[in-house]
Formats: C-alpha cells, structure tokens, sequence
C-alpha cells in the first residue's frame, strides 16, 4: 500500500490574496481591560486635566472672536 499525503499548501495563498489579506479592524478606543491599575488611574486623571484645558481653550477662543460692542 503507497503513503499517503500528509500535507499540502498548495494553490492556498492564491485563494488568500484573491480578496485580499486585511489587517484585523482595530476599534477608536480599545479596552483597558488586564491594563496596568496604575497606569489606569493615572490615565483617568491625565485625561481629566486635558477636558479641562481644553474647555479653556474653547472658553478663550470664543471669547477672542467676540467682536467688540459698539457705541
């Protein structure tokens, strides 16, 4: 009785590439789930002072652009 055939990748890649290989879909923001608590919590209050930097900017762009009221 002959051997039989273990394995092949044959004619595999071509049916790959015919759609295309896509990269996975990555997500806006990713989970920080098994993340570092430390760094966890550092994150939340760095990202507390940037709205707030922000709202300021907005407040004195605004204000800015304002134009004066005339007499």
């Amino acid at each position: 009785m002959a051997k039989s055939k273990n394995h092949t990748a044959h004619n595999q890649t071509r049916k790959a590439h015919r759609n295309g290989i896509k990269k996975p879909k990555t997500h806006r923001y990713p989970s920080l789930k098994g993340v570092d608590p430390k760094f966890k919590r550092n994150h939340k209050h760095a990202l507390h002072g940037t709205a707030k930097a922000l709202a300021a900017a907005r407040l004195t762009a605004k204000s800015a652009t304002k134009p004066a009221a005339k007499k």
